[in-house]
């Protein structure tokens, strides 16, 4: 299977390098210039330049600041939304004194709560403070029952210890947004969790089920990868562990260093090539019926469980592990690999560089949009995205590749794009999925837009590139330059999204499809209400 996707990724590359070389991948949009340069399609224009923007419009911006500050805060982290509030999350861990890998004082150290009754003016109104050691790292509300539920885990340059409660979800009730309450808090204990699915019962409205990746942890506190939590009427809710799983040990951990043969496309010019594979699990995405799941596994690849009596709330075995391929063939399994041989997998890696991180169903169409990360400034080129075919759902097939100019290895050299003293980095990163457009968190390629109405040539059609404050209390990794990180949200038409240096915007999108977007509600991608 690796071969063919291989020389799959190396036409759709080679396809793209000529579609951009040749400007045609432009999904039928003419790109403007801004000082004559064209957009879509293009290289980012340097740091001096920003913004930059096509087919964006900025309704509202705030830089962020710290409650009582003046000045952008930073590490701005995941964003959810309950009636006139935004919570905006935070990437560092709350800390006393001075971090010992920043050497600046604790001030990114809450959950920020924004008003956002006015759209184009956003005023921080609050803040809830963090579990000390731990890091916001994701949030979801649920709007009609007053409910958020923050993720946190042990942030290890700030909280080097293992006492203490650091790895867990906390509920709270936001019946007032402003002044959340903490009701209950789902204790995880040494393994680390990343990522959070928040699924909902359509036969059973108070039903939701909580599917979270484990993607670390200290010793042997890792697997199970994934671990599904029921919660019954939230925010005072009763809560229970009811399903896990896990691929190890069908795969290994070290695979043997292929033919440098197959590297050829791949320049990692300032970086070594990876050539380990690991089993933890980066994200998961849940179909709106709640039978499926579709498995983001780090190094290990792309894959869709059967979920559906858990879906149904019928009884079941709740706990799989993928020792071989008759580990998934008891139908009483709650979670079962669809294609029971541990090696179905859509694997990218290795050879190529990063790990597969997100995996999202497209709306009503039998498509799933992918997205790899690649961190580091040192690490070009960094990771595209893929749309897979899943008609098949025992065999999920590549059938096309995005990326931005950024990502080829053409533009990985000293002084070129991809040169590390410009501090900055283009891996894809979160998703908001729409049937015929999506919209991604591009990190230093801001937030793009891309057409997928036809599946097999996704065209990008809208950029923002944000330029970020000049003054910023704690950057990320010390970088000046832009960080675009979380989901994005559309809301009442709007989309809401952070960048780490340069604080919150409300975007509209004005270009193709527009009008396909709803006008009315809230709308994200890791949930499916």
């Amino acid at each position: 299977m690796k071969q063919s996707i291989r020389r799959t990724l190396r036409n759709a590359r080679q396809g793209l390098a000529f579609l951009i070389a040749a400007g045609l991948l432009l999904g039928g949009v003419t790109a403007t210039a801004q000082e004559g340069r064209p957009i879509i399609g293009a290289l980012r224009v340097p740091l001096n330049e920003l913004p930059q923007i096509e087919n964006f419009e900025v309704i509202g911006h705030n830089p962020l600041p710290n409650p009582g500050g003046t000045i952008a805060r930073g590490r701005n982290g995941p964003i959810g939304i309950s009636g006139n509030c935004l919570y905006v999350g935070n990437r560092v861990g709350r800390r006393t004194g001075t971090g010992p890998a920043f050497g600046t004082p604790a001030l990114t150290s809450e959950t920020l709560i924004v008003d956002i009754s006015d759209p184009a003016n956003p005023q921080p109104v609050g803040a809830l403070q963090t579990i000390l050691g731990s890091t916001s790292r994701e949030l979801r509300t649920i709007q009609d029952m007053n409910t958020l539920i923050i993720l946190n885990f042990r942030d290890p340059d700030v909280a080097p210890d293992e006492g203490g409660a650091f790895n867990n979800y906390q509920i709270y009730d936001i019946s007032d947004c402003r002044n959340p309450r903490l009701m209950r808090t789902i204790e995880i204990g040494r393994a680390r969790p990343h990522e959070f699915f928040l699924w909902r019962d359509p036969n059973n409205p108070v039903r939701f089920l909580l599917y979270s990746s484990i993607s670390g942890g200290d010793g042997n506190f890792v697997e199970p990868s994934l671990r599904v939590f029921e919660i019954v009427n939230p925010p005072s809710a009763a809560v229970s562990a009811v399903a896990s799983f896990t691929l190890t040990p069908a795969v290994p951990r070290v695979e043997p260093v292929v033919d440098p043969a197959d590297y050829r496309d791949d320049h990692f010019v300032f970086e070594n090539k990876p050539t380990t594979q690991g089993n933890n699990l980066h994200s998961v995405s849940v179909s709106e019926d709640g039978t499926r799941v579709y498995m983001a596994n780090s190094q290990a690849g792309y894959f869709i469980l059967d979920s559906s009596r858990l879906a149904q709330n019928l009884p079941c075995v709740a706990n799989t592990q993928t020792f071989d391929e008759t580990s998934n063939l008891n139908p009483m399994l709650c979670l079962r690999k669809i294609n029971p041989d541990p090696k179905a997998r859509v694997d990218l890696t290795p050879p190529f560089g990063g790990i597969h991180h997100s995996i999202y169903p497209v709306p009503g169409r039998p498509y799933a949009v992918t997205g790899g990360e690649r961190n580091g400034t040192t690490t070009c080129p960094w990771t595209p995205g893929q749309i897979l075919d899943i008609t098949n759902e025992k065999s999920p097939q590549v059938i096309s590749q995005y990326m931005v100019p950024e990502n080829l290895a053409e533009n990985c050299f000293v002084g070129g794009p991809g040169d590390p003293a410009l501090q900055r980095e283009f891996s894809t990163h979160q998703l908001l999925i729409f049937p015929n457009i999506f919209f991604n968190s591009w990190y230093s390629a801001g937030l793009r837009a891309w057409d997928i109405s036809i599946a097999a040539l996704p065209s990008e059609v809208g950029v923002f590139v944000p330029r970020p404050e000049d003054q910023v209390v704690e950057r990320f990794r010390n970088s000046p330059d832009v960080w675009t990180w979380p989901f994005p949200i559309l809301h009442n038409g709007l989309i809401y999204i952070t960048d780490e240096n340069s604080g919150l915007y409300v975007l509209r999108y004005t270009g193709p499809r527009a009008d396909e977007l709803p006008q009315q509600g809230t709308f994200l991608s890791n949930t499916n209400f």
